[in-house]
């Protein structure tokens, strides 16, 4: 059965929130044990909504649904983790199942009414050249004083979010935590680069999991796999497939914390004008095992600001206990202005790590004078670049019991390229 938003009273182009209306109806679709409920084409603008079990939320072609540009609006969910009080969701969903969000409109967070862009954050930097500020964030209000979580679903099975597209979070933009059996499909994450914490995709703890041919812009990680919300948790079985990436910072992060994750495949991906391409971190004894990334195409470069990463296209760094083992990357074209790192803390462990069939080309950058004086592991400490700033490794190791397996890498400087570069590894 259809329900129409319209029906329940929802007026298109309102300034005012259409909340209540747009509530009857998923209500209405949840008591008749489900359906869909049809946000036709216009303008709705919405405060914090409760998807409940059988239901397709679609969107059709010209549909944009709002979230409010204050925290009046939003509920706060009680449900908090180490960084915020609470979870102020636009779209949410606890314990429920068979829940789809679809179709080709669009969800709009409405992150720019959060963003001061008259301010900028330079990091320890006084000045820069204005020619490298546009990658530099915005300054925003506190995490609890933006919304946060802003597709949230919470114990849930069968989730489906395919064809829309999720724009502007002001904070991370869907996150799955406990839940199992999710799709996300043609899906358009269009977040602003110099948004901080905009996370795209975040699944905490769930299970069985397919991300198949989406495009992600975000100003934070494209996709995160971890446990962030409850370390006793574990991410597992999760298949990442023909999806294209853009972040200013890391494209794709596995573990986080004392976060686990296990079972990961990569396949045939994109990673363009990304600060980092793929993150792997383990600490206090977390742990992130069975890694396969197989065909992808990076291109990194250092951001401006202080983001998390270098320009680098692979970081593997286990710290304080944490444990990192099982990981390949196989069959990369890689553009890049650093190094591949892989490095422990002395405490903790990363073994059996296999870089193989790689192509690698290096160059120095515009803004290596300015951030590239260090070895960024971040969340981990830095630590000082090797020779100053000039020569790069392509692949930077340290504190490992024993060195990544390599097999067929090619390293070479970029076309122009007039600064030396170590085409061994250090």
């Amino acid at each position: 059965m259809i329900y129409d938003i319209r029906e329940y009273g929802a007026q298109p182009g309102a300034e005012a929130l259409q909340t209540g209306a747009i509530q009857s109806a998923l209500d209405a679709c949840a008591t008749a044990g489900g359906g869909t409920v049809l946000v036709p084409p216009g303008l709705f603008c919405s405060g914090s909504l409760r998807l409940g079990s059988h239901t397709t939320l679609q969107l059709e072609n010209g549909a944009t649904l709002r979230g409010p540009g204050s925290m009046d609006g939003y509920v706060r969910y009680p449900f908090a983790w180490s960084l915020y009080d609470s979870t102020t969701p636009l779209l949410y969903a606890v314990d429920a199942q068979d829940i789809r969000i679809c179709g080709a409109g669009r969800i709009d967070c409405n992150g720019r009414a959060f963003a001061n862009r008259s301010k900028l954050c330079y990091g320890e930097l006084d000045a820069l050249p204005a020619e490298l500020h546009a990658d530099i964030h915005y300054s925003m209000p506190g995490r609890n004083e933006r919304p946060n979580r802003l597709l949230f679903f919470h114990s849930c099975e069968h989730v489906e979010l395919c064809g829309v597209t999720l724009a502007d979070a002001p904070t991370w933009t869907a996150v799955f935590h406990n839940s199992s059996y999710l799709r996300i499909r043609d899906l358009r994450v269009e977040n602003d680069l110099r948004i901080p914490n905009s996370d795209g995709i975040h699944c905490c703890g769930c299970r069985d999991v397919v991300v198949s041919g989406c495009f992600f812009t975000c100003g934070d990680d494209c996709i995160a796999l971890t446990s962030i919300s409850d370390p006793a948790l574990q991410t597992e079985n999760v298949l990442i497939s023909d999806c294209i990436f853009r972040s200013a910072s890391s494209a794709l992060r596995f573990g986080f914390e004392a976060g686990k994750v296990r079972n990961v495949q990569v396949r045939n991906c994109i990673v363009r004008d990304s600060n980092r391409g793929i993150a792997i971190s383990a600490d206090r004894g977390g742990l992130v095992a069975n890694i396969a990334v197989d065909g992808v195409t990076m291109d990194t470069r250092i951001y401006a600001g202080p983001w998390w990463g270098k320009g680098e296209p692979m970081v593997i760094s286990a710290a304080n206990g944490g444990v990192i083992r099982g990981v390949s990357l196989r069959n990369a074209v890689m553009r890049a202005e650093n190094s591949i790192v892989v490095a422990s803390d002395g405490a903790g462990v990363v073994e059996d790590i296999e870089l193989r069939d790689l192509r690698l080309e290096l160059s120095y950058g515009a803004r290596r004078p300015y951030f590239g004086g260090r070895i960024d592991l971040a969340p981990h400490p830095s630590l000082p670049a090797p020779e100053a700033t000039r020569h790069i490794p392509w692949l930077w190791t340290h504190g490992l019991d024993a060195p990544p397996l390599v097999r067929d890498v090619s390293v070479r400087r970029a076309a122009g390229e007039k600064h030396l570069f170590a085409t061994d590894s250090v």
